[in-house]
């Protein structure tokens, strides 16, 4: 078979030109693949971040409610609703008449009385519930709280036939927890994680307070007021 010079010449190469024009078009359609999964990952950490604020939120809203609400509550006679030496601005120390207090201790030593002491922990950002067990460490009830503010309802009328507060002031040592008829409280719950894509400023109100934060974390402001009812 004889050699054909012409059949070599179809064997050729691609040329340079054609060689990064084919580069550019695979870095582009590398970049765009990016992009989506680079935007597909922030949508979900950002959707992941608010539904895990707004579940500690409530949850948290939830434990408190039925918490505070049996301030005061004994079947037998009238027990002052709240430890004020073990309670503070951001603690409040509940008493009732209960089989268990908030950790699942039983209270037959203390002859059926719980102070259930719920508490903001700064340093780890918790919420927590330390209950009549000597030396016992607190429970954690959720994460992610930045804030934790109680506003106590008095009835300072002298009017026994009707238990409506007249003011809702902070705690003070020389609060009277006779007077005690309801509960304001406010929980600042963020998403324990940056979700945004930039620092952000913003400005939340808790009862009384404002509290001014810029970063890339979303907060929420979880608020309730409970009627102390079973108080005699």
């Amino acid at each position: 078979m004889r050699y054909r010079p012409e059949f070599r010449c179809r064997q050729r190469g691609l040329s340079l030109i054609e060689l990064m024009i084919s580069l550019v078009l695979g870095l582009i359609v590398i970049a765009a693949v990016f992009n989506v999964y680079s935007g597909n990952s922030r949508s979900a950490r950002f959707t992941e971040g608010l539904q895990s604020m707004q579940e500690n939120g409530r949850y948290a809203v939830s434990v408190l409610q039925r918490g505070l609400r049996l301030a005061g509550y004994s079947p037998v006679g009238y027990i002052e609703a709240f430890d004020v030496a073990q309670s503070g601005v951001n603690t409040i120390a509940v008493r009732t008449q209960q089989a268990f207090d908030c950790n699942g201790a039983d209270t037959t030593p203390t002859a059926g009385l719980a102070v259930n002491i719920y508490r903001h922990d700064v340093a780890t950002s918790q919420l927590t519930c330390e209950g009549n067990q000597a030396g016992a460490a607190p429970m954690a009830i959720v994460e992610g709280v930045e804030q934790f503010r109680i506003l106590f309802g008095l009835d300072t009328d002298g009017d026994d036939d009707t238990t409506e507060p007249q003011q809702y002031v902070p705690f003070s040592a020389a609060l009277d927890p006779a007077e005690v008829v309801s509960l304001r409280f406010a929980l600042l719950v963020n998403s324990n994680q940056p979700i945004r894509s930039r620092d952000m400023s913003d400005t939340y109100v808790l009862l009384d307070e404002e509290m001014v934060v810029s970063d890339r974390m979303a907060r929420a402001v979880f608020s309730s007021t409970v009627k102390l009812r079973n108080r005699l």
